[in-house]
């Protein structure tokens, strides 16, 4: 599998809150075999780990929620384009609508992680790639876009 794929874009997804955000996002990732069996709590919990730490929010309503845990096990992320922007970070009044969420193995964390957040917040700050992921009209046009700006 590659590390992102039409069973981890979801489109118009309506959610209530970043919550409602984040665990959707992780049970999309769960449904591609990425994580260890029952390790869909041990995920969340290195994703809502980072984002206490620091927010995720990025900018031009993009967040990019990213965890390295043990119960990965293969690199993957999977993309949200959400109805509305829901609030990212309440002390910033960061708010997101297109979100990225990365899962990397623990043991290769490292480079991997630091690789695709670097490629990832870079291609956020190109209208070439912001416009085209909001216009798009259905996953193969989101994968086509991801693959020549991430991959």
């Amino acid at each position: 599998m590659r590390i992102f794929s039409e069973d981890t874009v979801m489109l118009d997804l309506d959610v209530q809150d970043k919550d409602d955000v984040l665990r959707q996002m992780g049970k999309k990732i769960e449904a591609t075999g990425c994580l260890k069996p029952g390790g869909f709590d041990h995920f969340m919990a290195a994703i809502r780990k980072r984002e206490v730490e620091f927010s995720t929010a990025v900018g031009h309503d993009f967040a990019i929620p990213h965890g390295k845990s043990d119960a990965v096990t293969l690199p993957v992320i999977a993309f949200a384009r959400l109805v509305k922007p829901v609030l990212w970070d309440a002390e910033e009044n960061d708010r997101a609508q297109y979100v990225f969420m990365i899962a990397v193995p623990e043991e290769s964390a490292g480079d991997e992680h630091i690789r695709i957040l670097m490629k990832l917040a870079g291609a956020i700050m190109e209208d070439d790639f912001r416009d085209p992921i909001a216009a798009a009209k259905d996953v193969a046009q989101v994968i086509e876009i991801m693959t020549r700006y991430v991959d």
